[in-house]
């Protein structure tokens, strides 16, 4: 597989090796990503200019407070030019031909759902290589793949996949290994070479921060017995195959086999699959830049008028660290960047990552550590290079998009975010925190008091929860994970996300999440830290526009933003508890004015989209 590369890069969420970014076709540009040249918004995915289509549903769920329920909503070059009852729209009506399109009509439209923090192209890339997760997914041609009970299992499907190789030395990559239900086991040279059939062997930690490789691919990678990395875990003097964080991940890097822009492709498009199903008109990508060759993939699908999700950017700040884009502006580059910007493909925030994951035990806590061990995590970055480049973020005006796991990595960003609006003054920005799994009461209050937002990732709550609570820092402390009940009290803004690949892409269910908070065991966690359905919705609509930069033109259905909906077939804001919105239906989207029934692009492989 020609994969293994820009996994390493894209989990490790760097850009090593620079001079690797393959032949691009726009800047050919040496630095990871390709330079976007300015260019007009898309024409090709907008409906044709004149034509009104105004689409009718049961209901029609607006979040606008001056209307908020609607019975049919007019359409015309891509935006809304308003909703209410059937009679009203019809005003709009001129000399303009006009289409009354009932194919929803019992159904219920709302916003466009928003995933405000995925990496799209690296799940799409991941799924071309073998899942060994605890937990059934849903792959994004919609075949159901199981999850594996036992360690046992996992090593059996790499066994099997091994064995399906040709005999010419190709890698074989897995993803999704859960060693926190298999009695934190990791996996080991031991565990793998018996099975590699001759071939390198890398395999993905579903954290994303956490990796496994055989004994070949550590003699390919050129690490031995005396490497001395921070990160290459050792016993007795010798790796064991477990690979934890950015620093060791680089040792990889260099010696792994390109992406051809081919599979790229092909993965971008499995990731809006992933996302149509769910009902998301809109994902931001947060690892971007870890990809050579992703921005010309995404510019490609973005023309495309039969691709069904908008896409917004966020660079890793080590592209702008390297030495090619520093010669060129470094940060001042994200400027020009900007200038390519339209409705489908457009830059936001400078994402930074300063700790891991708290499954991976990689988070970075205060005082006392993890629960019992008194062990901690890691910092990817020291405070004083935080400060200092979210400092520069801040005096061009830019956005600073922070990774936050655990309480500690939440204190260095908010020093660094308190220094950087000392010395640049800069409110409009909205920072915003990512995951922020652990952040106590006394910084949501300086949150609020900076204007920073935050994205947390409540779908940890069920997946993790039990572990949080049993395992990982406490009883007490896993009450207070990502609280949404307290954000919406400041008045901080939020969103909820699902981190994909971490877990799968679906922000209704991240909704039931957030509203319910419970444990795959049943366990309500943080009772107090709940939020209310509307609240959730909001969350998940204006709330993610917001944080992205963006709800001037998305997030409720109101005259004059984007005609982007999600069409279900109940109304979210009527059930009467959490639990019944994991029984709502998404049945396709309109995104630009142009319908997307459910079923289409399963019906329509990512490889008939690639050259």
């Amino acid at each position: 597989m020609k994969i293994i590369q820009q996994l390493l890069l894209a989990a490790a969420f760097v850009v090593p090796n620079l001079a690797l970014a393959g032949n691009h076709e726009l800047a050919r540009e040496p630095h990871g990503i390709d330079t976007p040249a300015p260019q007009p918004a898309t024409a090709a995915a907008q409906p044709a200019e004149d034509k009104i289509t105004i689409y009718t549903a049961k209901t029609i769920v607006t979040l606008d407070p001056g209307t908020p329920t609607a019975e049919a909503v007019a359409v015309m070059d891509g935006k809304i030019l308003g909703a209410g009852t059937l009679d009203e729209v019809k005003g709009w009506v001129t000399t303009q031909e006009v289409e009354i399109d009932r194919q929803f009509e019992d159904a219920v439209i709302i916003p466009g759902l928003i995933e405000a923090h995925m990496h799209p192209q690296i799940t799409g890339v991941l799924w071309l290589g073998a899942y060994v997760g605890r937990f059934d997914r849903v792959a994004p041609d919609g075949t159901l793949v199981k999850g594996l009970e036992t360690k046992q299992a996992v090593l059996d499907r790499l066994k099997e996949a091994a064995a399906k190789l040709p005999n010419d030395g190709s890698w074989l990559v897995g993803w999704g290994y859960q060693p926190e239900f298999y009695a934190d086991s990791p996996l080991t040279r031991a565990d793998l070479d018996p099975i590699s059939n001759g071939h390198p062997i890398f395999v993905e930690n579903l954290s994303m921060h956490i990796y496994y490789a055989n004994s070949k691919a550590f003699e390919i990678a050129g690490i031995g017995d005396d490497t001395d990395i921070v990160g290459i875990i050792k016993k007795d003097g010798k790796p064991t195959g477990e690979i934890e964080e950015i620093k060791a991940a680089l040792a990889f890097a260099s010696k792994l086999p390109p992406l051809d822009a081919k599979t790229l492709l092909k993965a971008t498009w499995g990731a809006a699959q992933l996302a149509h199903r769910v009902g998301v008109t809109t994902f931001a990508d947060l690892s971007f830049g870890s990809l050579p060759g992703g921005y010309q993939a995404y510019q490609t699908v973005a023309a495309d008028p039969n691709f069904p999700v908008r896409i917004v950017l966020n660079p890793i700040i080590q592209v702008f660290q390297s030495p090619e884009v520093a010669a060129k502006g470094g940060l001042d580059a994200l400027s020009e960047w900007h200038k390519a910007d339209n409705d489908r493909l457009s830059f936001g925030g400078v994402k930074f990552v300063v700790d891991g994951s708290i499954q991976g035990y990689t988070g970075l806590f205060q005082w006392p550590g993890y629960y019992k061990t008194f062990a901690n995590g890691v910092a990817n970055i020291s405070q004083d290079d935080l400060t200092e480049w979210v400092s520069e973020v801040h005096k061009r005006g830019f956005q600073a998009v922070i990774h936050t796991n655990a309480d500690e990595a939440t204190e260095m960003a908010l020093n660094a975010l308190t220094e950087a609006q000392r010395k640049y003054p800069q409110p409009p920005t909205r920072d915003r925190l990512e995951h922020n799994q652990y952040v106590t009461q006394s910084q949501l209050v300086r949150m609020k008091e900076l204007g920073v937002g935050t994205n947390l990732f409540t779908n940890h709550i069920y997946y993790w929860g039990d572990l949080h609570y049993s395992t990982f820092v406490g009883p007490d402390r896993a009450e207070d994970m990502n609280p949404a009940g307290s954000a919406q009290r400041l008045g901080i803004p939020f969103s909820m996300h699902s981190d994909a690949s971490v877990t799968p892409v679906n922000p209704i269910f991240s909704m039931w999440t957030a509203t319910a908070r419970e444990t795959m065991s049943g366990r309500v966690l943080g009772e107090a830290e709940r939020i209310t359905i509307p609240q959730a919705l909001h969350a998940v609509t204006l709330g993610a526009a917001y944080l992205l930069g963006q709800d001037d033109k998305k997030g409720s259905i109101k005259a004059g933003k984007l005609a982007d909906f999600t069409i279900v077939d109940r109304n979210p804001l009527d059930v009467t508890s959490p639990d019944e919105l994991k029984d709502i239906k998404v049945l396709g989207t309109v995104m630009g004015g142009k319908a997307f029934p459910a079923g289409e692009l399963t019906e329509t492989a990512p490889a008939d989209k690639t050259p």
